[in-house]
């Protein structure tokens, strides 16, 4: 059935460190012939692709002290350099307690995961597409409110009571389209803020480089400048990637809304020992030290006016809060009235036995 199967079927032999069985498929997905599988076990470390290597080579050292099924996820690199996701899961078999074998059953994962990675950065796009739209439609649609109530001002009294009407009609459609605008934010806010977590292993650089370039592409007509910069060129951690991408829009919307034109909003991320540490600071207006003890807290005081005048739906800190939190993070910040504020955001990036999940 092995023989047959287009999955690919593996057994390692724990005793004599090698192995022992691998169907056809594998050379399907891999590119390399089974022989050498066999003849040389370590040409399989050598196709992981070398970010994901040590990371392998600890969950392998893991499997020989569990017990249980085991699931795992990384990459390859084929001999035409080509990349391929791979997902493997272990069964271990036992002779009396102690671990002889290890089977596997592999797939080629690659679409699955391109298809999360275009979701990611969909909804990253989506997201920081709204937050840009709603700052740019509300100021020149506030302007035309603004404009059409002065006209009004001038016309009281006047015989012209089709301009009248006309100008009341514009403010009307004016003030509505700002309602709109405010309540599609708040409506998306709540509809995604959900605390279910599903993680994935995945580089937080990429995942913030790919929120940052939404926001570096409009900065003209944001009129704010945005630099973004990493301890490492790759940071990989378990999180889930969307509720990931939503932190880091929060934070950074928020540095837009409180930052005057020309502002610079700064994102760092460092990878620490067990953790990683995201800052996201601007030099903006600050925040009041009375506003401060209740800036995470769902809808209060503390979400007022942006510098433009833009209306706050009270939900973004409590949101970034939650998801930090949800990762088994924390989140603070640092703050000084019209001289910017920080907000730092600490996850952890995940131990090996996350790494591999259960089966």
């Amino acid at each position: 059935m092995a023989d047959r199967s287009e999955d690919t079927f593996l057994i390692y032999d724990i005793t004599e460190s090698r192995f022992i069985y691998a169907n056809a498929s594998f050379e399907e997905i891999m590119k390399r012939s089974c022989e050498q599988l066999l003849n040389d076990p370590g040409s399989m470390l050598e196709a992981i692709h070398p970010e994901d290597q040590q990371v392998a080579i600890k969950v392998f050292q893991n499997l020989l002290r569990k017990t249980s099924n085991t699931l795992l996820d990384f990459r390859i690199l084929r001999p035409d350099n080509t990349e391929r996701w791979i997902r493997l899961k272990i069964y271990p078999v036992f002779d009396g307690k102690k671990i002889k074998y290890l089977t596997g059953i592999m797939e080629d994962d690659t679409a699955r995961k391109v298809g999360i990675f275009s979701m990611q950065k969909l909804n990253g796009w989506k997201d920081s597409i709204l937050e840009i739209l709603a700052h740019d439609l509300r100021g020149p649609i506030g302007l035309v409110k603004t404009l059409t109530s002065a006209i009004e001002r001038q016309l009281e009294g006047n015989e012209k009571n089709d301009i009248l009407k006309w100008t009341k009609m514009i403010r009307d459609i004016s003030h509505r389209n700002i309602e709109l605008i405010q309540s599609l934010i708040k409506k998306e806010t709540l509809d995604s803020s959900g605390v279910e977590v599903s993680k994935e292993r995945v580089d937080l650089v990429w995942e913030i480089g790919e929120v940052m370039k939404i926001y570096k592409s409009s900065s003209n007509d944001t009129s704010k400048q945005f630099e973004f910069t990493w301890s490492q060129e790759a940071i990989y951690a378990q999180v889930d990637s969307m509720k990931f991408a939503q932190i880091i829009n929060n934070l950074v919307s928020n540095a837009i809304k409180f930052s005057a034109q020309n502002g610079i909003i700064k994102v760092n991320i460092e990878k620490l020992e067990k953790t990683c540490l995201i800052t996201v600071s601007d030099n903006g207006i600050g925040i009041p030290k009375s506003m401060q003890p209740i800036l995470f807290n769902k809808y209060t005081k503390a979400g007022r006016k942006g510098f433009d005048g833009q209306e706050s739906v009270g939900l973004g800190m409590w949101i970034v809060k939650l998801f930090a939190e949800a990762h088994g993070g924390t989140v603070w910040f640092e703050s000084e009235e019209n001289k910017g504020t920080t907000f730092y955001v600490e996850i952890p990036l995940g131990e090996v036995e996350e790494l591999a999940g259960e089966v």
